[in-house]
Formats: C-alpha cells, sequence, structure tokens
C-alpha cells in the first residue's frame, strides 16, 4: 500500500451548504500527515491534516450528495447531507475490508461500504480475468442484492434515488469493464508493453520503439468522443508543464477509417500538441487490443524501457497524474 492518502470528496448534489463539520475519523496504523479532498473532476482539491494518533475532520462547502472515498488504489462511494455528523474509522493496512461509519448518516454510508466490499470481491475473483458471461452474470446477482436493500429498508429519498439509478443503469455496464481493467492491469503493468507503428500527422509513421529512454503517455481517443474532448485542454496543460522533462505525450486515434480526414482536420484546426497518430484498424488494432480498451478516454503509462507503469493512467484533468509524474521525473 503506498503511503499516500487520498479521501476524495466527489460531489454530485446541486445544492449549497453552510461550511460545517460533517465529516470526521480515525485511522490506525496512519503513516502519512494529511487526507485530500478532491471534486468531481479533479480539478480542485484541499488538504486536511492528520495528527499523530490518525484523527482528521473535514468541512466541506460542495452540497449534498453522493462522494467517493479514495484510498491509495482502493475506493469506495460515501454520501453526505446538509445535516450529516459521519465518523469513519479504519485500519490504515486494510482500508476498504475495515471501513466503518458511525453518526448521523450512517445507514447510507454502511450501504455504500459493504456495496464497496462486494465489488472488490468480485473484481479480486475475476483478477485474472474470466468468460464474459459468467463476470456479468455476477454483476447482475450483486446489483440485484442491492436494488432489494434499496427497496426493503428506510433511506434518505436523493440517496436512493442516485443509487437506483447508479445500480440500474450504470454499474451494470461499468463494473464489468472495471472488472477487465484491473485483469489487464495485473496482466501488463511491470512488464514491456505490446508495440505499435502507427501513422503520424505530421507524416511517416512513429512506434513504441522510437520513444524508448523516455517516459511515454499515450491517450486513447478519437474525435466523435465528448469526454475524451474535454480532456484536451487539461492534456495541453500537461503539455506545457511537463516541457522539456524526459517524457513523451503521445495521442492515438482510434477513429474508423471514413473518419480519418476528419481526424487530420481536427488536429490541425486545435493546434494539438504531442505526436499525434491514428491507429492502423481503430479498436481492432493489436496495440489497442493488447490493453483490452473497451472504452475511450484511456491513458496509459510506460517508462523509458519499455515497461508499463499504468495500464489505467490517471486523467489529465486529475491531479494525481501530476503527483505521479514528479515522482517519476524527479
Amino acid at each position: 500500500m503506498k503511503n499516500i492518502l487520498l479521501l476524495l470528496l466527489v460531489c454530485t448534489g446541486v445544492y449549497a451548504q453552510s461550511e460545517i463539520q460533517n465529516f470526521k475519523g480515525t485511522l490506525k496504523n496512519n503513516s502519512v500527515d494529511s487526507i485530500i479532498v478532491k471534486n468531481q473532476r479533479g480539478t480542485w482539491r484541499k488538504g486536511y491534516a492528520l495528527d499523530k494518533q490518525g484523527n482528521f475532520s473535514g468541512r466541506l462547502q460542495q452540497g449534498l450528495g453522493m462522494f467517493t472515498l479514495h484510498y491509495g488504489d482502493n475506493e469506495a462511494e460515501m454520501y453526505l447531507g446538509n445535516d450529516s455528523d459521519i465518523v469513519i474509522t479504519a485500519n490504515a493496512d486494510n482500508f476498504i475490508e475495515t471501513l466503518v461509519y458511525t453518526g448521523k448518516g450512517a445507514d447510507e454510508n454502511i450501504f455504500l461500504a459493504e456495496y464497496a466490499r462486494g465489488k472488490k470481491a468480485l473484481i479480486d475473483k475475476f483478477k485474472d480475468g474470466g468468460d464474459k458471461e459468467v463476470i456479468q452474470k455476477e454483476v447482475d446477482s450483486l446489483i440485484a442484492v442491492f436494488e432489494d436493500k434499496l427497496k426493503t429498508r428506510k433511506y434518505n429519498f436523493m440517496f436512493r434515488n442516485l443509487m437506483s439509478t447508479t445500480l440500474k443503469y450504470s454499474d451494470s455496464q461499468i463494473l464489468p469493464m472495471q472488472i477487465s481493467k484491473q485483469a489487464t492491469s495485473k496482466r501488463l503493468e511491470g512488464k514491456p508493453s505490446p508495440l505499435f507503428t502507427y501513422e503520424n500527422h505530421k507524416g511517416g509513421t512513429t512506434s513504441l520503439k522510437d520513444l524508448r529512454g523516455k517516459y511515454v503517455y499515450i491517450d486513447v481517443w478519437a474525435t466523435w468522443c465528448g469526454p475524451c474532448r474535454r480532456e484536451i485542454p487539461h492534456l495541453q496543460e500537461i503539455e506545457e508543464k511537463y516541457k522539456g522533462e524526459n517524457i513523451a505525450f503521445v495521442s492515438i486515434s482510434v477513429d474508423k477509417e471514413n473518419d480519418y480526414n476528419k481526424w487530420r482536420e481536427l488536429v490541425t484546426k486545435e493546434t494539438l500538441g504531442g505526436i499525434q497518430l491514428i491507429a492502423d484498424d481503430n479498436f481492432k488494432s493489436d496495440f489497442i487490443q493488447s490493453y483490452n480498451i473497451l472504452s475511450i478516454p484511456r491513458f496509459i503509462l510506460i517508462d523509458p524501457k519499455g515497461n508499463v507503469v499504468k495500464a489505467d493512467a490517471p486523467r489529465p484533468s486529475d491531479f494525481a497524474l501530476q503527483d505521479l509524474l514528479n515522482k517519476l521525473l524527479k
């Protein structure tokens, strides 16, 4: 477990609240000095100190709603209301499994902690991959259990609606992809990356081997992908910040052949930086399939020796990317 504690409070609510102390807690066996609060897009964050006993408290002026709690590589969701007074306790060595909520508003968060453990158990079960139909069946079974809990127990009305939508329309599709990405990451990270040789927008071709000796941050995107396009300004900021450092920024388009001209025109019109490439067979390209990329945007980080650092790297809009790059490039 990395010695980095991130408490991500990602607000999906829309109602403003006065700044009150609505979360606090204690982390046993803690070895870091602060927690960090981030907004949904990762464009804002605030730190809160942890004392020598691992105690912390926070005031959030982001509104009520659903949040996400991250500790290292683990994550779980949390719900805060205007009148919440949540007490969070956990063992830093085994965070998700020992996460406990008490206090006002605990019921909703207990639900979320149990659901987080259920999802983690599935991800661990299929850490080496598995049959897609079997995975989907188990995902659907897990969701059914928690849909039943929503119907049979008393929860905050807003929480019930948010979770009902998440379970029925989001996690049913997203969780199988998360399981797939985790299996891919385990298989690839620390090992030589699959290779590519793709057409370069400036002419000729560029291969991954051409970039050996540098860190390589890869953005897999397409001109038709809205979330991909929204990451571009953040990527441009990252490119400028790390200009002159030992890192190459590569964007690989998975546009289909009939969108080839659209890709060329957009890269020119938007004066996109970095190394702009286009895959030879969109999502069916060998490199794309080697990383089991089923949805975009997807970001990959490779080290100077050609080994995979992160098969599913943080997005440019996430401060976690800068934290990672600063550590690697120092």
